[in-house]
């Protein structure tokens, strides 16, 4: 094994980043064979997100466990429940989905690029999108984001953006989704919607109460 160039991983990541995907990838696979398991591992992940930004799941995936195996770093892992939930493989997502969230609690200095309220969010988003909407949709925002704004009683969206939690509508919006997909009643989600608007300040209480029904 080598040592990669020192501008192999900032090149790649230009190139990315200017929607110059193909010579990333090119650049990253054509490297990967004599880089050190560390940087082959960064490598991968770089190369999955070059594939997932073409919305090239299939071809993301296979980067992406290879960044995950053998790591703790939960963001890896959330590739991999992400893409997988993109591919309808939802059993594997909501297992990859575990391995990070319980890796982030272990290691909560890891770097990400979002933070864990953020990707609950995310998450669960993806699992709307392929049509599992409980239990653990619900359960992400219902029950782990929404209670950010009951409990402080605050709603302010650039407050809580400097915490890295996701804006009380994207939750509400999100969560709206989760109730009507999963079967769960108007009446159900218009009585959530009016005791969470009673628990927090009168901005929130106006955006829940113009959120309390399905249309």
């Amino acid at each position: 094994m080598t040592k990669p160039s020192p501008d192999l991983f900032a090149t790649a990541e230009t190139e990315i980043r200017s929607g110059d995907f193909a010579r990333a990838i090119g650049r990253l696979q054509g490297a990967i064979p004599s880089l050190p398991a560390a940087e082959q591992r960064r490598a991968h992940r770089l190369a999955g997100l070059a594939q997932y930004f073409q919305r090239k799941f299939a071809e993301a995936l296979p980067h992406f466990l290879a960044a995950a195996e053998g790591t703790e770093v939960p963001e890896d892992h959330f590739n991999v429940a992400m893409t997988r939930a993109k591919l309808g493989k939802l059993d594997e997502a909501e297992a990859a989905w575990q391995a990070c969230f319980d890796l982030s609690y272990k290691h909560q200095q890891a770097p990400e690029t979002t933070t864990f309220f953020e990707k609950k969010a995310l998450f669960a988003g993806e699992l709307l999108e392929a049509g599992r909407p409980a239990p653990l949709a619900i359960d992400l925002l219902e029950r782990q984001l929404l209670p950010f704004f009951t409990n402080y009683h605050v709603t302010d969206p650039s407050f809580w953006a400097m915490r890295g939690v996701p804006a009380l509508e994207i939750v509400l919006k999100l969560l709206r989704r989760a109730y009507k997909d999963s079967g769960r009643s108007e009446a159900d989600w218009a009585e959530l919607c009016h005791r969470v608007a009673d628990e927090v300040d009168s901005e929130g209480g106006d955006l829940c109460r113009a959120y309390a029904s399905y249309d």
